[in-house]
């Protein structure tokens, strides 16, 4: 067994093993600061449930430093915090009559702010960085920047219904994760182990990602297609995020998903059976 291999399996004990230790405390913690949120069907649910992930994924990525020294490991660390806290805050202060980027840009330019405003901020600011720690040309720069900054926001669209946001970074990792052969995989691992244990609850209704945790698996996302997919394929991506962007600013992504079959299988997939 190599080095790697046995560093790679680090990972995967310590996410788990962190977040079944901490998850009935966490969870005692949000039921205590009353972090309650109603969820698409009206019902009362546990929100911000990315708080489960976050010291989990955390710790995981130590060994990292030893499988691939690197410089965008400090960044990846930072950013996990980071992007979780500005979730947090748009699940506690957020304004829900104000929806979509075109939204929240229109209340910018009039002089205003919004956690909206914040959160793309951030999101694009991390992926300047990162983008500029692998400086490769201005045109580089500027795609992966966008790249990382609408993966982000990706997950937040998607996280309308429980289980919807799991299955498509799932999905999506598993394809980039094969067509790599695997490259980087440490960077994905941990939020991949936290997830089997977390699904479950979210399936039942118990709490649901939120912001916190949409924008925890977004830049996790948005880092590893920015780390490891070739220039061709991360346009292809872009195009893809940059359509579905616009097209959730003027059309009901849920209600695409339930006219389209074979969407609305996987959507349904491991949900409650009242919902069927």
């Amino acid at each position: 067994m190599t080095l790697n291999t046995v560093l790679l399996f680090s990972v995967v004990f310590i996410a788990g093993a962190t977040f079944l230790a901490l998850e009935n405390r966490i969870l005692d913690f949000m039921k205590q600061k009353n972090l309650v949120r109603q969820n698409y069907a009206g019902n009362q649910v546990l929100g911000s449930g990315g708080l489960l992930f976050l010291i989990p994924c955390l710790l995981a990525s130590f060994p990292s430093f030893l499988i691939n020294p690197s410089p965008v490991i400090p960044l990846y660390v930072i950013m996990m915090p980071t992007l979780a806290f500005c979730g947090m805050l748009d699940d506690l202060l957020g304004d829900s009559s104000s929806k979509g980027l075109a939204k929240h840009l229109e209340i910018f330019i009039k002089g205003n702010f919004t956690t909206g405003i914040m959160k793309a901020l951030t999101g694009s600011i991390i992926g300047l960085l990162l983008a500029w720690l692998r400086y490769k040309g201005l045109i580089f720069l500027i795609l992966d920047t966008f790249l990382f900054a609408l993966a982000v926001n990706f997950i937040n669209l998607l996280d309308l219904r429980p289980g919807r946001a799991i299955k498509s970074f799932v999905i999506i990792i598993i394809l980039i994760t094969v067509s790599t052969c695997f490259s980087e995989i440490q960077y994905i691992l941990p939020a991949l182990t936290v997830l089997i244990f977390y699904t479950r609850g979210e399936m039942r209704e118990i709490y649901m990602l939120g912001d916190t945790g949409a924008n925890l698996l977004g830049g996790i996302l948005g880092f590893y297609v920015v780390l490891t997919l070739r220039p061709v394929i991360k346009g292809l991506l872009l195009v893809l995020f940059l359509s579905l962007h616009i097209f959730a600013e003027f059309h009901s992504l849920s209600k695409k998903i339930e006219e389209i079959p074979f969407l609305k299988k996987i959507d349904m997939l491991g949900r409650k059976q009242s919902e069927r």
